[in-house]
């Protein structure tokens, strides 16, 4: 493979994550946003960090997106060893299991935005853009 259609694999690659991402975003913000809360009123406790960042941001598209980030890494960090429990006594509890399927609402859409997010500035780098 040349260079040049190294180029236009790459443009083609960050075109693709750059709209996923954008269509990934809006939909987290509009759509799933319910499952999200849900998740949140479940697992953030009076008192917790999870209950004052509802207060605090609001229901703006902003503080929708701070909302679904924090319950995002709410449940990636309860995850790691030795800091986990900590981290999740801070931010909330999980008092009642969560079913499987409304974490995935949550995880997953914030997960696959955060990889087309790096695949774009990965794109970007080596097309020269952020020269």
């Amino acid at each position: 493979m040349n260079d040049e259609k190294l180029v236009n694999v790459v443009e083609v690659i960050f075109l693709i994550s750059m709209l996923g991402g954008f269509f990934l975003l809006i939909l987290i913000l509009t759509i799933l946003f319910p499952k999200v809360r849900e998740v949140e009123r479940r697992i953030a406790t009076p008192g917790k960090q999870l209950d004052s960042i509802r207060y605090f941001w609001g229901n703006g598209p902003i503080g929708r997106w701070m909302r679904a980030v924090h319950v995002f890494v709410f449940f990636l960090f309860r995850n790691l060893p030795r800091i986990g429990v900590r981290i999740e006594s801070r931010m909330g509890d999980e008092s009642e299991a969560l079913p499987t399927s409304l974490k995935l609402w949550v995880v997953l859409p914030v997960s696959a935005f955060i990889v087309s997010i790096v695949v774009s500035v990965l794109a970007a780098w080596f097309l020269g853009v952020l020269d």
